[in-house]
């Protein structure tokens, strides 16, 4: 019997940090604070909050619509319907946080906002991931007008200032649920490390609206 109870003991210690690292997801009723006037007429007024016992990861808010490339179809690499430099929403790590891109380089806390751009078929991003849809994190300061940057060479260069390297500063967005969800939820990767929101966004397509889920890693970077 002590035995047994010595084994369960270890058992339940050996739950803990699981448990104490449990992430979810709430309704943020505020809007961001720091942008533009112009970007924030774009930008839902309310968000979501990921936090875990230790606290908040981040605030996440997604643009109100987004036009849609027309007659769109996913394909192995690029599972979005969205258009390069498309402002899709922003992003805000709480003082005292020392968040990461996806590549693994350090941000300042503090807002970003959120554009749809794709991973360069160069050849030189390989091992980063299989498909090539991304946000980059823009600093709002210099990210003042809400129309799309479609020059890629543009865009990354804006990001580029939000990560204070050469490189932008990446969100991986990994391949969406087959549906839409009722409601936002966050899942967690365990093995890579990785937390996800997995929430839907209003899209139109020509004259037809569209629901689009998208699961965006927030939380952890690649093993590539």
């Amino acid at each position: 019997m002590l035995r047994l109870a010595c084994g369960l003991l270890l058992c339940l210690l050996c739950l803990r940090p699981a448990l104490a690292s449990e992430k979810k997801v709430e309704p943020l009723a505020e809007a961001p604070v720091g942008l533009s006037e112009e970007v924030a007429a774009t930008i839902q007024e309310t968000g979501f909050r990921i936090s875990d016992d230790a606290g908040v990861i981040c605030d996440v808010w997604l643009a109100k619509e987004l036009p849609l490339k027309p007659k769109f179809k996913p394909t192995l690499r690029v599972k979005y319907p969205f258009q390069i430099g498309q402002l899709v929403g922003a992003i805000r790590y709480p003082e005292g946080a020392k968040p990461t891109d996806f590549r693994g380089q350090p941000l300042k806390p503090g807002l970003y906002t959120l554009r749809y751009g794709l991973q360069p078929d160069d050849g030189n991003h390989l091992g980063t991931s299989d498909i090539r849809d991304f946000l980059v994190g823009c600093p709002p300061d210099k990210d003042v007008k809400p129309a799309r940057v479609e020059d890629l060479k543009k865009l990354f260069k804006l990001s580029a200032g939000a990560a204070r390297t050469t490189h932008p500063s990446i969100y991986l967005l990994a391949p969406p649920p087959e549906k839409p969800s009722d409601a936002p939820t966050v899942t967690t990767d365990e093995e890579k490390k990785q937390t996800s929101l997995e929430a839907s966004i209003a899209g139109k397509s020509g004259d037809e609206k569209v629901v689009v889920p998208v699961r965006v890693v927030v939380q952890g970077k690649t093993e590539g």
